[in-house]
């Protein structure tokens, strides 16, 4: 038996009731208020739909018996998104036999915006502002796993301050934490917004360039490390940064291509500091 909507209209949430042809016969005026409809209207669920937000797929499984939950983002005409959230059941006649359903709709927004903003700033290191290490290593990942279904070229510079142990020596840690913000800052401002960056230790900061073969990330090494090299950093008059860069083509996993870019690390460490080296 559906509920009688002669009570709904003082509450909050939009509560609708639906038939056998997946019509609306009953709602209340949340429920238009949360879809930014206005009657008349075509009373259809599949009208309601988004990418994300889907009526018309899951009521075809309500009128199967089964209860749904569906959350997502949904944009009326002329209004922002707004992120939706909704129950809905099947209703039954006396004799047991689905006859419709009823649903609960809520306007969540606020709180999926906290739960992104929380999802975000979960993944960043707190000191620089960068990703940190989980999450640019799930970017390398995927990055991993895109080369192999769009045979698309990648690079990966991995990257460490030069002599950072002697800066926080003579300059004290509190400087040091200077010198790895604005670092950060500099790569960030430095690379592409394709480009994903992540501080991958306690001075090594990991890049991941898609769409760039392993030249045209030994050229980003270069110009960051020129850049990082003509920079004064607060009291710090001259900071060096080196870098090993390597590729994700030829199917290489993710630990190949990080022991590639470790190994050109260490190269360009023994070559001196404040160099580029690269391994394919």
């Amino acid at each position: 038996m559906k509920p009688d909507p002669s009570s709904w209209d003082q509450l909050p949430i939009g509560l609708f009731a639906f038939n056998l042809d997946g019509h609306i016969v009953s709602y209340n005026d949340s429920f238009l208020d949360l879809l930014g409809i206005v009657p008349p209207f075509n009373l259809a669920l599949d009208r309601f739909t988004s990418s994300s937000f889907d009526l018309a797929s899951a009521i075809r499984r309500v009128l199967n018996g089964e209860t749904i939950r569906l959350a997502g983002w949904y944009q009326a005409p002329n209004r922002q998104p707004r992120f939706i959230r909704t129950t809905m059941s099947p209703s039954f006649q006396t004799d047991g036999q689905v006859d419709g359903g009823v649903g609960v709709i809520e306007d969540t927004t606020e709180q999926r915006r906290y739960e992104e903003r929380m999802e975000h700033l979960s993944s960043l290191d707190p000191l620089t502002e960068l990703f940190n290490r989980k999450k640019v290593g799930d970017v390398l990942t995927s990055a991993v796993q895109d080369t192999v279904d769009t045979k698309a070229p990648a690079a990966v510079i991995m990257l460490d301050i030069d002599y950072f142990k002697l800066v926080n020596d003579t300059f004290g840690h509190p400087t040091g934490d200077l010198v790895l913000r604005s670092i950060a800052q500099l790569l960030r401002r430095n690379i592409r917004k394709t480009d994903s960056i992540g501080r991958w230790g306690g001075e090594e900061f990991l890049i991941v360039a898609p769409q760039s073969t392993l030249t045209d990330g030994i050229q980003l090494a270069d110009k960051l490390r020129q850049k990082i090299n003509d920079e004064p950093f607060g009291p710090v008059p001259h900071v060096t940064c080196s870098f090993g860069v390597s590729s994700l083509d030829g199917g290489k996993t993710v630990e190949q291509a990080l022991q590639d870019a470790d190994e050109a690390l260490y190269v360009a460490k023994n070559l001196g500091r404040n160099q580029v080296s690269s391994k394919r």
